[in-house]
């Protein structure tokens, strides 16, 4: 399939959110395929979360579709750095937050209601968008997770989604994604079952990612 005239087109307009059954099983049983759509599809979040004129493209994403070039079209390589990557390049911006507490880890508590209840787990994350704190608390099998959003002006209309840590947070579909409103106070609460989580939340020309949610 990967010798087919239209399939990196197909591939690129399923990157955008389309829908092809044909080459959706091919990237079932194709890992460098699937690793290719992830790529892409981080680019065109960039585009859509950017419109354009932000910092470069991270190094690391364009190696990553550089080396799978010649894997999946190794007739196509001199042509397809330019059509695919070259008029993104300029598009995106994604912040990952770093986790400054973990009061499972850290006795110190900071966050939401800042009281000391020993009942509770505290995650801090900063970044230079947006600050997250969560309340977590254990609910025998699952977990209720109190959380504000830290900005100067929260806008309005803002959704929070938790991804399994071992999906793509930038996907259009994930599987066990668990997603809420947040208030315009910055404020929401959701449940979630135990695991690895990443929260993400789209604000303006922006992704940021909140790694690191373990429960």
């Amino acid at each position: 399939m990967h010798n087919e005239p239209r399939f990196e087109i197909r591939l690129w307009n399923v990157a955008k959110g389309g829908q092809d059954t044909e080459l959706a099983r091919h990237l079932a049983t194709c890992d460098d395929c699937r690793e290719e759509l992830m790529a892409l599809r981080e680019l065109v979040h960039y585009g859509v979360t950017t419109g354009g004129g932000l910092a470069d493209v991270p190094e690391s994403l364009m190696r990553r579709l550089t080396a799978l070039m010649p894997v999946v079209r190794p007739d196509l390589i001199a042509l397809r750095a330019p059509s695919v990557v070259d008029g993104l390049v300029e598009r995106v911006r994604r912040y990952t937050a770093n986790l400054i507490l973990d009061s499972g880890v850290t006795p110190y508590v900071v966050g939401l209601r800042g009281g000391g209840d020993q009942q509770t787990r505290q995650l801090a994350f900063v970044s230079e968008v947006a600050d997250l704190d969560l309340e977590v608390s254990n609910l025998e099998g699952t977990y209720s997770v109190a959380g504000q959003l830290g900005m100067d002006t929260v806008p309005s209309n803002l959704q929070i989604r938790f991804v399994p840590a071992d999906q793509d947070p930038l996907a259009d579909m994930v599987t066990g994604l668990v997603q809420t409103a947040i208030s315009q106070g910055g404020y929401f609460e959701l449940t979630l079952t135990a695991g690895d989580w990443v929260a993400a939340v789209d604000i303006e020309d922006a992704v940021v990612l909140f790694p690191g949610v373990r429960l």
